[in-house]
C-alpha cells in the first residue's frame, strides 16, 4: 500500500502538481487531495500506486501534451 507521502515523492520526482495528475488519470483534484491528506487520507488507489513507479518526467509530460491535444477544439 502506497502512503500520501511516498505518492508526494513520486509528484515530486515525475515533476507534476497534484492537480495535473489528478487530471492525467481522471479523477478530481478534490478527490486527489483527500487521498494525500496527513489526517485520515483516503486509500490510494492500487492502480494509482502501480502506475507511479513506472511514470518517468519525460512520459508524463508526453502524456499531459496527448490529453491537452484530445480536450483541445
Amino acid at each position: 500500500m502506497m502512503t500520501p507521502d511516498q505518492c508526494r515523492a513520486h509528484l515530486t520526482r515525475l515533476e507534476i502538481s497534484q492537480q495535473g495528475f489528478a487530471r492525467l488519470v481522471g479523477i478530481t483534484p478534490q478527490h486527489f487531495r483527500k487521498m494525500l491528506r496527513q489526517v485520515e487520507p483516503l486509500e490510494i488507489p492500487r492502480a494509482v500506486a502501480l502506475l507511479l513507479p513506472l511514470l518517468t518526467p519525460a512520459k508524463v509530460r508526453r502524456l499531459v501534451a496527448e490529453l491537452e491535444a484530445a480536450e483541445a477544439p
